[in-house]
């Protein structure tokens, strides 16, 4: 038993470190103002604070969709895990898909749209991938070994299957961000994940593209190694 008792103290340690030190969750949005996020409009530019485009209501994001444009972070973010909910708007049937996306390791100017990577939200398209470029290289990964990006115009990449909820109700996103890799969830299945080669952060921008979407939930989790 002896042999045993420095085996358990280290257990005991490790165990005791991780519950000091779990993935710290960072407030992002504190469901009542727009603080540390500001609004980029196609007709407008940058501009911080509420808006007719953007407003938060009952701890709600409401997005008019009455204009194009995007909700940013104000600062770049990596390795962390970001969880949100949306849900189109009672509005009547549209012409065409609903349409709406979080862009994440976004760079480079503001301007519609900023070259990053989306996690598409758009009406039954729920979880596919779109790299988009700016004015530069879209972004260059691998999904299942197969390269993507590094060129000059829109990369769609599908999801592996769907997962999305009947118009009406309420998705939930998952999307994980740890070094190179990268994972969308969509309702509590992974639908698509792969490996960036030239970048691992970037800011954080939910898309305006004329359709209203709510938005709620919105939570970041730290998945940085911790001291």
């Amino acid at each position: 038993m002896k042999h045993f008792q420095p085996f358990f103290r280290l257990f005991f340690c490790v165990c005791c470190l991780t519950l000091v030190n779990p993935a710290k969750a960072t407030e992002i949005f504190d469901g009542k103002t727009l603080t540390g996020w500001y609004v980029y409009l196609k007709e407008g530019g940058k501009i911080t604070g509420e808006s007719d485009a953007c407003k938060v209501s009952d701890g709600i994001i409401r997005i008019s969709g009455k204009t194009l444009g995007y909700l940013s972070t104000q600062e770049e973010h990596s390795d962390y895990q970001l969880t949100f909910s949306y849900r189109w708007a009672d509005t009547p049937p549209a012409p065409v898909a609903r349409n709406s996306g979080l862009i994440y390791h976004a760079i480079g100017e503001d301007r519609m749209w900023c070259n990053g990577m989306e996690f598409q939200m758009q009406q039954g398209d729920a979880g596919d991938l779109w790299l988009i470029p700016g004015t530069e290289a879209n972004a260059s990964i691998k999904v299942e070994d197969k390269p993507y990006g590094g060129v000059k115009k829109g990369t769609r990449i599908t999801k592996t299957e769907g997962n999305e909820k009947p118009l009406g109700e309420w998705n939930e996103m998952k999307l994980i961000c740890r070094g190179h890799t990268f994972e969308h969830w969509v309702n509590g299945k992974k639908v698509l994940s792969g490996m960036t080669i030239d970048r691992t952060k970037g800011k954080i921008q939910f898309q305006f593209e004329g359709h209203e979407v709510w938005i709620r939930d919105i939570q970041l989790t730290d998945l940085r190694a911790k001291p």
